[in-house]
């Protein structure tokens, strides 16, 4: 099982786009090479550099696509409409933004909005969560189908869906 942290850390390999204000060429990283870097040029970078560098004051970080309040309104809409999983539009959603609101929120238009709709967003699905994991304990299912959940919503639910399928394992042995 993973904890948060190691999601988080999975999601800052994800790509950002950043507007350095400096002058560098490639970086030469494991995952692969970064750059060259040039003033106002945007360049795509890995979340957790783009975030050293902000704070560094080296960079403007753009925001994804999907930061925008018009998008989240309509996602958290078709979200609330939707009676399954919707696909989202990354899969650390959740992470990333958390990640890119605490130190880049001066990037991000509207930041306090977006922050407001990601996590309606995320109470929605979290709902939705938790009334699926209600009606397979109910039910007493042996298997489910989940589709478009990812990795930091599964993570928030494992503890308890393990715990209770030993306890239903375990009752059902005893009544036979």
């Amino acid at each position: 099982m993973m904890d948060p942290s190691e999601v988080e850390f999975l999601a800052e390999k994800e790509l950002v786009t950043i507007i350095p204000n400096f002058s560098h060429n490639k970086f030469y990283l494991i995952s692969g090479d970064i750059g060259p870097f040039n003033p106002g040029l945007p360049v795509d970078v890995p979340l957790w550099l783009a975030i050293n560098m902000k704070q560094r004051q080296k960079c403007r970080i753009q925001p994804p696509e999907w930061m925008n309040v018009e998008f989240l309104e309509a996602k958290k809409q078709e979200e609330k409409e939707s009676a399954v999983f919707e696909a989202v539009m990354n899969p650390h959603f959740m992470e990333m933004s958390k990640l890119l609101l605490t130190h880049a929120a001066d990037d991000i238009t509207n930041a306090d909005e977006v922050h407001a709709l990601i996590k309606d967003l995320w109470d929605i699905r979290a709902a939705k969560l938790r009334q699926s994991v209600d009606k397979f304990v109910k039910e007493q299912a042996t298997y489910a189908k989940l589709d478009n959940l990812y990795l930091m919503e599964i993570n928030t639910v494992r503890p308890f869906l393990t715990q209770a399928l030993d306890h239903m394992h375990t009752l059902k042995n005893n009544t036979m």
